[in-house]
């Protein structure tokens, strides 16, 4: 599957063979470059850093963006906090009792449903 260095097809040309190529030649780095020591300018283009009262504004835009991704995650927790039975009812549950609380409570909505099915079948095969 690999093939050894003393393998190599003899069409192929390392940089060494190629007639671009010198260690004499001004221009040695670029020798070995795309397209002879072509340097392709657009590549290389430097942008200036933005200046602080750019960064300043963005870093606000990002805080303003993450304070109403929380607030929406807050106001979801909430609503499923007000679907779920209440267990003290002082006590605000917090977001991770909030979703050990609906995971067991799909579960036990589950179980309900399985039980009502059976008994709904044993109806069936009664009367039927």
């Amino acid at each position: 599957m690999y093939q050894s260095a003393g393998s190599i097809p003899s069409t192929m040309t390392t940089p060494l063979q190629s007639p671009n190529f010198s260690l004499d030649s001004p221009n040695y780095p670029e020798s070995l470059s795309n397209e002879g020591g072509k340097m392709d300018k657009k590549k290389c283009r430097r942008y200036k850093t933005p200046s602080p009262q750019l960064l300043r504004m963005r870093r606000s835009a990002a805080n303003e963006r993450e304070r109403k991704r929380m607030n929406t995650l807050n106001v979801a927790y909430d609503e499923l906090r007000m679907v779920l039975p209440e267990i003290d009812s002082g006590k605000k549950l917090s977001k991770f009792e909030t979703l050990q609380m609906a995971q067991k409570y799909i579960e036990c909505l589950a179980q309900i449903l399985k039980q009502d099915s059976k008994i709904d079948n044993k109806n069936k095969n009664k009367s039927g």
